[in-house]
């Protein structure tokens, strides 16, 4: 039996028996070839086919052309079929608008609406979630607003796949509560409307509510449980998101790619080396591939529990590399103390032909910050703007400032941030403040202090740091001038604390803290190793006048 969309026509009177059988042999022909594709090669040759039997502008095989097409990456040759056909309809029309959307192309999929519209065809239901993807893509909410009014005219409003587009729509443009709207009024909802949402409050930072939700969830997948872990890694709450990778276990729901990158990433926020070990033992026993992903986010893991051999290993096995990739392990070795090898690497990715960033050039000033490396700290700063057009942000100022400072160019620093062409922030003056406290320049530094305080006067941290300086310089009476005017503004200095992972178990040590049982142990083995790098040439120097942090 032929399909009604194949144009059958066997009962068609104007047709001899003959040449209603020989076209409908035809078309069966077409359709099979049509379905076999899978090389362009082919695809051509069908095309020719189509054309010679007069079927080349039949709306069913024009767009099982097109999507042919589409799914071997010859967009620009789809566009010229399409752009030929004579009279497409709207599911010539959605196939394009779905290449366009799922091809990143959100502004082109607006454009071929918009004349969509003008060629006098009618939306459908399968039209609307392109529209809404394209919405999300250019992050425009009205226009998302636009389509939902045209839809309610329509009628389409009860849809599941619209309203959940919808939904998704509302959410990735942070209109959360439009989206928890069109949630709320759903008389049917599947596991993606629920993601969706949940995925909304996890994107603006509301991630009580998205754990309530998932908890009423009457069932979970894979992307569900990846939306909640990714949620919390994503919002600072890496405690959070490892337990319910947990939890993800425990109900035997196997974790896909987006759970494993973000408990990775949690690990990497706690420094949890232990774990993210584990985690990597799992990907490897579960035959996970090692995709750029996976790949960066046990680079960027490995960087920051201070594991740079590891680190290195597994960027040397990546086969695939993305730009975040490089700036891992750029970053990894600035952050471990190896300048030299982060700026060999960063040389290494120039040969292999990958353009920095603004993230690849903060990592490349991070090193030279960390090695003492002004010279090449300003060439490379020099040629952010010069050779790939990338304007120095804050985050570039304040590494430039940290590296001038350490190094004791203090009236260049100074001078750096006066010629700055955007407002200097916290960052930029810390990075002063604390050169001054190295350099003992109690007048910058004083002045660096003032501008402090105008950004962020609540901060304890830069009312110590000059209080400090007056410390080391034997001025008392300014120390106990700081500390009144912290008392007064009713400003606290939080304990100072870190936190070190030793067989599993993670350490935590807070500033004058003696309660740890094995604080006798602990101090015998830092004044071991003050013997061994006094006796390499180093001298500490301890401020004799140091306030107690309880003082503050």
């Amino acid at each position: 039996m032929l399909m009604e969309g194949c144009g059958a026509i066997a009962a068609c009177p104007l047709l001899s028996p003959h040449q209603a059988m020989s076209k409908a042999f035809n078309q069966h022909n077409n359709l099979s070839l049509l379905n076999q594709c899978n090389r362009s090669t082919h695809i051509h040759q069908v095309h020719a086919r189509l054309i010679k039997t007069n079927n080349a502008h039949n709306n069913f095989y024009l767009s099982k052309l097109l999507s042919l097409f589409i799914q071997t990456n010859h967009l620009h040759e789809a566009r010229l079929l399409f752009d030929h056909a004579k009279r497409p309809n709207t599911l010539v029309w959605n196939t394009l608008l779905k290449a366009y959307v799922h091809n990143g192309l959100s502004f082109e999929a607006l454009l071929l609406f918009k004349n969509m519209v003008r060629s006098g065809i009618s939306p459908d239901s399968y039209t609307f979630p392109f529209l809404f993807k394209a919405c999300a893509g250019v992050d425009d909410s009205n226009l998302g607003f636009s389509f939902h009014s045209v839809i309610l005219k329509l009628g389409l409003e009860n849809n599941l796949y619209v309203q959940n587009s919808m939904v998704d729509m509302y959410c990735k443009c942070r209109c959360v509560d439009y989206g928890r709207k069109v949630f709320d009024e759903m008389g049917e909802r599947d596991l993606v409307s629920w993601t969706s949402i949940i995925s909304g409050y996890a994107k603006v930072g509301e991630m009580q509510m998205a754990e309530l939700l998932f908890g009423l969830m009457p069932e979970k997948d894979v992307v569900s449980w990846g939306a909640i872990i990714s949620g919390f890694a994503q919002n600072d709450c890496s405690d959070e998101a490892l337990v319910f990778f947990h939890e993800m276990q425990i109900h035997g729901i196997r974790p896909g790619e987006v759970a494993i990158v973000s408990a990775l990433g949690a690990c990497a926020k706690l420094g949890l080396w232990s774990l993210g070990l584990w985690l990597h033992g799992y990907v490897v026993r579960h035959g996970f591939r090692l995709s750029v992903f996976i790949g960066t986010a046990l680079v960027d893991m490995y960087s920051k529990c201070g594991d740079i051999e590891n680190a290195r290993n597994l960027f040397n096995l990546m086969t695939e590399k993305s730009i975040a990739s490089w700036n891992s392990i750029i970053g990894g070795l600035a952050m471990n103390g190896c300048a030299e090898e982060a700026l060999s690497m960063y040389s290494e990715m120039d040969k292999a032909g990958v353009e920095p960033n603004s993230i690849t050039l903060s990592s490349v000033l991070c090193a030279c910050r960390h090695g003492g490396l002004v010279e090449e700290g300003f060439y490379y700063f020099d040629s952010m703007n010069r050779e790939f057009g990338i304007s120095p942000n804050l985050d570039h100022y304040g590494c430039m400032v940290d590296l001038l400072g350490r190094a004791g160019y203090m009236n260049e620093a100074y001078e750096l941030i006066k010629g700055m062409p955007i407002e200097p922030n916290e960052v930029v003056w810390g990075a002063l403040l604390g050169a001054c406290k190295i350099h003992r320049n109690l007048k910058l530094g004083e002045y660096a202090l003032e501008r402090l305080v105008e950004l962020d006067p609540q901060n304890s941290g830069n009312y110590v740091l000059l209080s400090n300086m007056y410390a080391m310089l034997g001025r008392s009476e300014d120390v106990e001038r700081v500390r009144e005017a912290m008392r007064d503004m009713g400003i606290e200095k939080p304990r100072g604390s870190s936190s070190v992972e030793v067989d599993s178990i993670v350490h935590e040590f807070y500033a004058g803290d003696q309660s740890h049982p094995d604080i006798s142990k602990i101090y015998e083995k830092l004044a071991e190793l003050y013997s061994k790098i006094e006796a390499l040439g180093y001298s500490a120097y301890l401020d004799s006048e140091m306030y107690s942090v309880e003082s503050f």
